[in-house]
């Protein structure tokens, strides 16, 4: 169990440069032996490495928590990205994370809910259900009998998170991108901002709730007596996390029918009630014997306006098209690139649209798509993407 994390800048600082050091150690280490070593003992050694730093890795950053942990998250599902090795490790940030002493989680849910938790709850586990970023989940029983999840927020880590981004945006100052990645940072923390405040993510969870009517959707209902802003009560919800049901190896009927609920998810919250569940931490998806998903976690939201919803509804359509006009001009209108772009960068664009086109295209010629029968397709569409990105 972990007692504390570190706030500061400096202490923070020295986390990651310790971390950073036991790596580079062990990367040395095999580098100097690597000479010496046969054919067969070089990937032996090789993935025995991979396999050390990427618990160094994962400890430093579960030291750390907060963005640390949340760029964890978002890193493991860079598939073709990471050694194996790197993803298995991160892939635990999504619930799987040392939790905090429980003294200390005892003293939080004293202070915010005013007493401690044996007087309120007729059983509290104090032993974390999961634990990730931000906060941890315990689980805890009404005296009617009503199952409850008791999410608790680490503390100060409203702190860990203004420093953490001070500190990327100041790495990030000399890149001639800084003005793009400056505006990404402040979205980055107006989400997190939000998610460090459990009675918006109540309202959020409403909100949800009221507006997504999903038959294979199940969501917990918050329970406004027992939750402040570091506290949310609301009832618990059962399933395996995504992560954790694919590993039961679920035949392709189940696996289809989850995807398909999932997609509804998205498709609903997009162009229907324009709010989208933004957290695609697979630990958020928990999946139950019959395949209904158990939706969870509604601290990352966004919604978005109608205008925005109607030209992203045109842009698949739009790039289709043979006449590319109409999608270089809603390209323009969404601020996704420069309408006064000179007349050769254009010409660059238009022939990397072209190609990007043409794999595009391959997702509309059969209804519906098969990913089996097209296993590499997405990877064949990133240099596309950074092409584009980089133009």
């Amino acid at each position: 169990m972990t007692t504390r994390i570190p706030k500061t800048k400096w202490q923070r600082s020295t986390v990651a440069s310790k971390t950073a050091l036991r790596i580079g150690a062990k990367s040395m280490k095999y580098l100097a032996e690597k000479p010496f070593l046969g054919n067969e003992q070089k990937e032996i050694r090789k993935q025995k490495v991979n396999q050390d730093c990427a618990k160094i890795l994962f400890a430093g950053l579960c030291t750390l928590r907060g963005t640390a942990l949340k760029i964890a998250q978002q890193l493991s599902l860079e598939t073709e990205m990471l050694p194996r090795q790197l993803k298995q490790e991160l892939e635990k940030s999504y619930h799987q994370v040392p939790p905090l002493n429980r003294a200390l989680i005892h003293k939080v849910l004293t202070r915010e809910l005013q007493k401690p938790p044996e007087e309120i709850f007729a059983a509290f586990c104090p032993q974390a259900h999961a634990a990730a970023s931000l906060g941890q989940v315990h689980r805890a029983k009404l005296h009617d009998g009503s199952e409850l999840a008791v999410k608790i927020q680490y503390p100060g880590i409203e702190q860990t998170i203004d420093n953490d981004l001070r500190l990327i945006e100041k790495i990030l100052r000399p890149s001639r991108d800084f003005q793009l990645y400056r505006s990404m940072l402040h979205e980055i923390e107006s989400r997190l901002r939000e998610e460090t405040d459990y009675l918006v993510e109540a309202k959020n969870l409403a909100y949800f709730a009221e507006h997504l009517n999903l038959p294979d959707v199940e969501m917990p209902k918050a329970l406004p007596r027992l939750t402040t802003r570091y506290v949310l009560t609301e009832t618990f919800v059962t399933g395996l996390p995504l992560d954790q049901w694919i590993r039961t190896n679920p035949d392709q009927t189940q696996r289809d029918t989850v995807a398909e609920t999932l997609n509804k998810i998205f498709l609903k919250g997009l162009y229907e009630i324009g709010c989208l569940h933004a957290d695609p931490n697979p630990g958020n998806y928990l999946i139950q014997p019959d395949q209904t998903v158990g939706l969870v976690d509604f601290g990352c939201i966004k919604h978005l306006p109608r205008d925005l919803i109607d030209q992203y509804r045109r842009i698949p359509r739009a790039l289709l098209n043979p006449n590319m006009d109409e999608y270089l001009k809603l390209l323009a209108d969404l601020k996704m690139i420069n309408p006064q772009m000179s007349a050769s960068v254009k010409k660059l664009f238009m022939e990397t649209l072209s190609s990007f086109k043409c794999w595009f295209g391959k997702f509309f010629e059969q209804e519906p798509f098969d990913f089996n029968t097209h296993p590499g397709l997405i990877a064949e569409g990133k240099p596309y993407f950074e092409k584009i990105s980089r133009l």
